[in-house]
């Protein structure tokens, strides 16, 4: 029998900005959720609780999760993406 608790390592890290919006979707119901709301699920998630995650006006049980999807990108994140793209394309941004 093993006698260390193993614990999960995230393999990518996940940085939540508040303009973003999530849906999570258990058994029966979806939820949208702000990239603050999204932060706080995925911090309980992580430390393995098992219970209900309580907002506002709802509570998401942690077990009925059945998937977690970005809805809308944060605008920081759109603008890395693009200036992404503008350097693998050869473009130069010109701020006016």
């Amino acid at each position: 029998m093993q006698k260390k608790l193993t614990t999960r390592q995230q393999l990518t890290p996940v940085v939540f900005d508040d303009d973003e919006l999530w849906e999570v979707r258990t058994q029966d119901k979806t939820y949208k959720l702000t990239g603050k709301q999204a932060q706080i699920l995925k911090n309980a998630t992580t430390q393995g609780l098992r219970g209900l995650v309580w907002f506002d006006s709802f509570a998401i049980s942690i077990p009925h999760i059945t998937s977690i999807t970005r809805v809308r990108m944060s605008k920081r994140k759109l603008d890395e993406a693009r200036a992404e793209r503008s350097k693998q394309f050869g473009f130069t941004s010109e701020t006016k």
